[in-house]
């Protein structure tokens, strides 16, 4: 191995001074001699580099292969991650839309009051396909104690069709299942809506 680094050694030299025997020209002279410096010393340090790597790939090899047994774990890491994030979306997207649905509910009137309940569907897992359930709203009939208009109080007549108020109920649950159906695009029989009495 010694005699073989020794000959490349003297190979390279004598093909350097070979070279420059052949151009004459003392311009190209300087370009010569830094490659065949170049050469001369890439021939010396070879066998150094060639140890080298040697040592590092039986060093590293053992690593790579540990390091892809965990594979496993860092697949089931990010899957979990993964998971955290769709529940996460989740609960922002249900938590959004209920507050959405609730002010326009609101905004109707004879409402007081409203709660939502959103119920949201997932397709798989993997994926965050999100359908729209269930929707329950509470509702508590009345004036809003929020609203700042001023309403004109309409005569009160005091006689048998006064008392209507399952159908004034009838009417508000009709009229807010309406809303939601034509701004969410949501099947009627996904939206229930429930009275609460004071």
């Amino acid at each position: 191995m010694l005699t073989d680094w020794i000959k490349n050694i003297i190979f390279v030299v004598l093909f350097a001074s070979f070279l420059e025997l052949l151009l004459p020209s003392s311009s190209m002279q300087r370009f010569v001699r830094v490659i065949m410096g170049l050469f001369i010393m890439l021939a010396i340090l070879n066998p150094i580099i060639g140890a080298v790597q040697h040592l590092t790939s039986k060093d590293q090899l053992p690593t790579f292969a540990a390091t892809s047994g965990d594979l496993n774990v860092i697949t089931n890491e990010v899957n979990h991650v993964t998971n955290d994030r769709n529940a996460l979306s989740l609960e922002l997207y249900k938590k959004e839309l209920s507050q959405q649905i609730r002010i326009l509910v609101m905004a109707i009137d004879g409402v007081a009051d409203a709660n939502v309940v959103v119920e949201i569907k997932k397709d798989n897992a993997s994926t965050l396909a999100m359908g729209v359930n269930h929707i329950i709203v509470y509702v508590k009939p009345g004036i809003s104690t929020k609203s700042e208009k001023i309403v004109s109080i309409a005569k009160v007549k005091i006689d048998k069709e006064f008392n209507k108020t399952e159908e004034t109920h009838t009417d508000l649950k009709q009229r807010i299942t309406d809303m939601i159906m034509e701004l969410y695009q949501i099947p009627k029989e996904k939206v229930e809506i429930k009275m609460l009495y004071s």
